[in-house]
């Protein structure tokens, strides 16, 4: 495996990997190491690998990893009524794919099943600065996002935040380590396209329950140091006013969100960007309308076989606690019988609402205002 710079990116780590034997797992597994160490690496897989060797290489680095809500889902722990067609909708998302990918792998397309329905995840609209899981205090993963068919003219723009923290005054750092992010949900602010059955499947993965905090400063299970940045649910910074969090948050965004730290990938069919989500945010400018046949791949693994050190988290922090991923699990569930309750009633938004909250939608704007200006 070699590696070179990426193109048209300022930024200290994010490379490009080629040459790599495919049937060497010594040498994938230094694809992973080189992912947990870079934060962001493209690679131009073209008549290279497949999506199921990617996934089955990415499988030695760690365990597979999904979203929290859909694992219990999909493993039965979570059952009722209440989550029957959010079951039939994640199902949506791995149909085609074999059986043994269901857990860490999903398609994002529009691609109807018979019922017009969206196929995939994200099927249509743009896509917020966001991370994975992103009020989960959880270790390390690595995201692959491949494209598959009819890519082009698609981007997906990606940020790593080490840059942006090491630029930070000593007062400023002090201050980071210190912070801790409350969460809470807003509906249609990291993916306004969305129907309502995907908005339920971007909530219940990102904030499951209102209240969730996680550190602000992070690192990589390398060590590289950064910060997961709210971006679409801020709450405040625990033990602050939600204004005084407010401008320390703009500071911040000020500091992170600059063209140079920003890589942009214009996708063709058989390439793979991977990025580290504990210091690595990504979107998708593109703005992508029903009956759009894009199709990517998103797999998703932890890192605990090339760093048994680091395995994944069991607990979440709550208003202040710490909870078992078991309690959790039963908080969630109380929430999905709320909105399923209020759904069937009619009092809860119809499938085509978006709600954009004051405060929320400025920071978005606030995003774009410095992305544009930098």
């Amino acid at each position: 495996m070699k590696t070179r710079a990426l193109k048209n990116y300022d930024s200290s780590v994010g490379v490009e990997a080629y040459d790599i034997d495919w049937n060497n797992i010594e040498e994938t597994n230094e694809l992973g190491k080189l992912c947990a160490s870079q934060c962001i690496v493209f690679i131009d897989v073209e008549h290279n690998t497949s999506i199921e060797r990617l996934a089955r290489s990415m499988n030695h680095w760690g365990d597979p990893a999904g979203g929290f809500v859909n694992g219990l889902v999909g493993s039965g722990r979570l059952t009722g009524r209440h989550w029957r067609d959010y079951y039939s909708t994640i199902a949506r998302t791995v149909v085609d794919l074999p059986k043994d990918m269901h857990k860490n792998v999903s398609r994002v397309t529009y691609r109807p099943d018979k019922n017009n329905k969206a196929t995939g995840i994200f099927a249509v609209g743009e896509l917020n600065w966001h991370c994975d899981s992103s009020s989960f205090d959880d270790i390390q993963r690595i995201i692959a996002l491949a494209s598959v068919e009819d890519t082009k003219n698609s981007q997906t723009q990606f940020l790593c935040t080490h840059d942006a923290y090491e630029s930070l005054s000593s007062d400023m750092k002090s201050m980071v380590k210190e912070l801790v992010v409350k969460h809470k949900w807003y509906m249609g602010v990291v993916a306004p396209g969305l129907s309502f059955d995907l908005q339920l499947i971007a909530m219940y993965n990102s904030v499951p329950v209102d209240g969730m905090e996680t550190n602000l400063y992070t690192e990589t299970v390398t060590g590289v140091s950064g910060m997961q940045i709210p971006t679409h649910s801020f709450d405040g910074f625990v033990g602050m006013s939600l204004d005084e969090s407010k401008k320390i948050l703009a500071e911040l965004y000020k500091t992170t969100f600059q063209k140079k730290y920003i890589y942009t990938q214009d996708w063709k069919d058989g390439q793979v960007v991977l990025m580290d989500q504990k210091i690595t945010l990504h979107k998708r400018p593109t703005n992508l309308t029903d009956g759009n046949r894009r199709l990517m791949n998103r797999i998703i693994t932890y890192l605990n076989k090339l760093y048994p050190e680091y395995q994944p988290e069991t607990t979440v922090k709550l208003n202040g606690k710490v909870l078992s991923f078991d309690e959790f699990a039963v908080l969630v569930d109380d929430r999905r019988k709320d909105f399923f309750k209020k759904y069937q009633t009619g009092s809860y938004a119809n499938t085509d609402r978006r709600v954009f909250p004051e405060g929320v939608d400025k920071q978005v704007e606030l995003i774009k205002d410095i992305e544009s200006s930098s």
